[in-house]
């Protein structure tokens, strides 16, 4: 018996290249055959922008005003928003990576390309990776700079094609939501406060950082780029230290903008309207089952049907085709609606039966 050497195949590069493009032709045509309507893509960011508070408050972020600038701090839409742009779009690529690092600066690509109307955007953000002293940055410390800078690139790609005119009423939105009105206030002010100082923001920082003199004098506006400011921390674009000098981080890396455990409200704080059927809990008192059993609990004890909910999680964009029962809703979509529960269930008073 002779051993057979069998022949080994090469892949030219230009082979490799022909496969790319007709892959990209193909999404490219499949594009233009089902364009996007844009009245659903704005209708859809809307819906996943103003989910929730916690939500509203991460669309949108605030750096501090430039040094001979007007004074002014600089505001815009944040990676979440970017994100719920992309998704909310439609026959979009997208992706983005470290290309380079020269040991002091990481230099980090995003690419983003709209296929139904062929146009392609690419953005490059540096970041550096060294101390004040010149000291090169931990591993860990490294791939949280890397894993920033790639996330901002991102987004300020997706801004470049996705047009601004979608963006603005999304944007304005989520901040109103974010931000609340004058009634809610002096509540919301205490908590994004309290939040900041958790951080390791001091009193004074957190006044200067809005140019107020006392904490009642934090108004609408100025809760805003408060709330901007944290997400532009926890986002990656400033430090605490630069939006509120001389803060000592206190728990770091724990995020600023998680909902803080509230105590059981008065029996005659009680609202007058029906409440939302409690979540069955197990004996130990935590939420019993799986987010997708949660979800159709509380939806069922409310007196909403899985049809209900389907036709708005399709209409929304949540969902790309219809369940047949709560076990079927993917895990993640189940736990973000969770979270937008009081939303969701105003939402699906409006859906008929």
């Amino acid at each position: 018996m002779t051993d057979e050497t069998m022949p080994v195949e090469i892949v030219q590069n230009d082979a490799i290249a022909s496969i790319e493009r007709a892959q990209v032709d193909v999404q490219i045509s499949t594009a233009r055959k089902y364009p996007r309507t844009l009245s659903k893509v704005k209708e859809r960011m809307l819906s996943f922008a103003t989910l929730d508070e916690e939500t509203a408050s991460s669309c949108f972020y605030t750096l501090p005003a430039r040094r001979g600038g007007d004074d002014k701090p600089i505001q815009g839409p944040s990676v979440r928003m970017a994100e719920i742009a992309l998704a909310s779009y439609q026959h979009v690529k997208a992706g983005s990576r470290i290309i380079s690092d020269d040991g002091k600066f990481l230099t980090a690509q995003a690419v983003v390309h709209d296929l139904e109307n062929n146009v392609a955007v690419s953005i490059e953000v540096r970041r550096r990776v060294t101390s004040k002293s010149g000291a090169r940055y931990s591993d860990d410390m490294i791939a949280v700079t890397g894993n920033a800078a790639c996330s901002i690139a991102l987004r300020n790609a997706v801004f470049r094609v996705v047009p601004r005119a979608l963006i603005t009423p999304v944007y304005e939105a989520a901040k109103r939501v974010a931000v609340g009105d004058v009634k809610s206030l002096t509540s919301k002010r205490s908590q994004i406060i309290a939040r900041l100082k958790q951080m390791g923001a001091k009193d004074a920082a957190i006044l200067a950082a809005v140019g107020a003199d006392k904490i009642e004098d934090i108004d609408l506006a100025r809760l805003e780029v408060l709330i901007g400011l944290g997400t532009a921390i926890k986002d990656g674009e400033i430090t605490l230290e630069t939006a509120f000098p001389g803060a000592s981080p206190k728990e770091e890396g724990k995020p600023i903008f998680k909902d803080e455990p509230k105590a059981a409200p008065a029996a005659q704080e009680q609202p007058a309207t029906a409440p939302v059927t409690p979540e069955p809990t197990n004996p130990a008192g935590d939420p019993a089952g799986t987010p997708q059993d949660r979800l159709g609990a509380m939806l069922t004890g409310a007196g909403h049907t899985i049809a209900e909910f389907n036709k708005w999680a399709v209409d929304t964009g949540f969902l790309t085709a219809e369940v047949g029962t709560w076990s079927e809703v993917p895990e993640a979509v189940a736990s973000r609606c969770l979270k937008g529960a009081r939303g969701l269930v105003n939402q699906l008073k409006g859906v008929a039966k």
